[in-house]
């Protein structure tokens, strides 16, 4: 069954990247449930620190682009273009199933070429136990790397996604492999024209679908 689910969360996934359908906050919540279902119970989560590194991509659902000229503010939706990025998270239980966390990492955008270090914080909710799903939320501030970003606030990421256990690694102790899948806002304020001479605003890469794969100890 637990495999079953999985299958079916990862066909929900590529049919809303190339469709543009939307998976919904309580589609996530059941299918989190359903492989949960067979996963052994624990009434609360022992106090320990848990820290996940995940490598991930993501297909944006639309890129909007807002500047403005001598004459007009205008925005222009951009071709969709992949996004690739490597986060840590460390977390530690503050309510029976409810961990808050830290967020670091790197996320690059590939239309436009905009690379940005990424700082916030996390709520994960297990629903069984360390070593099963958890539902989480994330939300990060963009400081800019490439040249063409300013650093303002108010921009960065929020995401909700779905994690789960695919393997153990047996050779180390509380090691695991996890996968994700997610929903993704990111934008980032610019200052360097991407069409040409307009005055630029921000970009907005709304509602992207991606998944990732990484460790969890």
């Amino acid at each position: 069954m637990k495999n079953k689910m999985v299958a079916l969360l990862l066909i929900m996934l590529f049919i809303s990247v190339f469709s543009n359908a939307q998976i919904s906050i309580y589609d996530t919540v059941q299918t989190g449930k359903e492989i949960a279902k067979d996963e052994k119970n624990s009434n609360e989560l022992p106090p320990k620190l848990i820290q996940t590194i995940e490598f991930g991509t993501s297909l944006p659902s639309e890129i909007k682009y807002s500047f403005s000229t001598d004459e007009y503010f205008s925005a222009q939706e951009l071709k969709r273009r992949l996004s690739f990025e490597l986060f840590y998270n460390i977390s530690y239980p503050i309510l029976k199933k409810l961990t808050f966390g830290a967020v670091a990492g790197i996320q690059h955008q590939s239309q436009g070429s905009i690379t940005g270090l990424k700082l916030g914080a996390s709520f994960r909710y297990y629903f069984k136990n360390y070593e099963g799903v958890n539902l989480y939320l994330m939300t990060a501030r963009s400081i800019g790397v490439s040249n063409n970003v300013k650093n303002e606030a108010g921009e960065g990421n929020i995401r909700v996604g779905l994690q789960f256990p695919i393997k153990e690694l047996t050779d180390f102790d509380d090691f695991r492999v996890v996968f994700s899948i997610f929903w993704d806002n990111d934008s980032y304020a610019l200052k360097k024209p991407l069409l040409g001479t307009e005055i630029p605003s921000d970009i907005v890469f709304r509602s992207g679908y991606g998944f990732g794969i990484g460790l969890q100890f």
